[in-house]
C-alpha cells in the first residue's frame, strides 16, 4: 500500500515533557513531497538504512529509507522494506523461514544490509509506476520488481503483495529532511 499524505514537525518546538513519549519533536506541518528525480540522488552517499520510517501515533508504518547526508531518501510503502529484494534476497521478510524463504537482509538474526550499503554511493536510481531499480557505485542494487510473485504474501490472504490499480510508486519516492514522517 503507497502511503500518500504526510506531516513533518516543522512548527513551533513542543518541550520534551508535553510531547509523550512517542510525540513528535514540533508542531507538525503538511509536507507534500516532489517525486525524486535521478539527478537528485545520484553520486549522493548512503549514511544511514531505517526501515521503520513513519508514524501515526501508535505505531509505524515501516516506510524504507536511506540517509543521504542531511535528507532521507524515502519509499513510502507500507512495510516497503518487505517489497524490496537485493542480490536474491528480500530486504526484510519476518515470516521467511514459515514461508521457505532464504533469510533477508535484515532480520531478528541481525543486519546485514547497512554493513553492505553503507559509506557507498547511488550509482542510478529508476522509479517506474510499478517497479523500482537502485543501483550503487559497487553494482550492488535494491529493487522493487514488476511481478508480485516475488513479494511477500499477505499473511491474511495468503496471496503476494501487489499494488493497487490507482497506485504509483513514482510519487512515492521523495526527499525529505527529515526521518520524522507522520501519516
Amino acid at each position: 500500500m503507497i502511503l500518500k499524505k504526510f506531516e513533518i514537525p516543522a512548527g513551533r518546538p513542543i518541550p520534551e515533557d508535553q510531547r509523550g513519549y512517542f510525540g513528535p519533536s514540533a508542531e507538525l506541518v503538511r509536507f507534500k513531497p516532489a517525486p525524486v528525480q535521478a539527478t537528485d540522488v545520484v553520486g549522493r552517499r548512503i549514511d544511514e538504512v531505517c526501515s521503520n520510517l513513519g508514524s501515526y501515533g501508535m505505531g509505524g508504518a515501516g516506510m524504507f529509507g536511506l540517509r543521504l547526508d542531511a535528507q532521507w531518501l524515502v519509499f513510502a510503502l507500507w512495510s516497503a522494506a518487505d517489497w524490496m529484494i537485493a542480490d536474491g534476497r528480500r530486504v526484510e521478510d519476518a515470516h521467511y523461514l514459515r514461508n521457505g524463504a532464504p533469510q533477508p537482509w535484515r532480520s531478528d538474526l541481525g543486519d546485514e544490509l547497512s554493513a553492505r550499503v553503507l559509506g557507498r554511493a547511488i550509482a542510478s536510481l529508476e522509479v517506474r509506476r510499478r517497479a523500482m531499480d537502485l543501483s550503487l557505485d559497487d553494482g550492488f542494487a535494491i529493487r522493487i520488481d514488476e511481478d508480485p510473485a516475488t513479494r511477500p504474501l499477505w499473511e491474511g490472504n495468503r496471496k503476494p503483495r501487489k499494488f493497487g490499480w490507482r497506485d504509483d510508486l513514482r510519487r512515492a519516492v521523495f526527499l525529505c529532511p527529515t526521518d520524522q514522517i507522520w501519516i
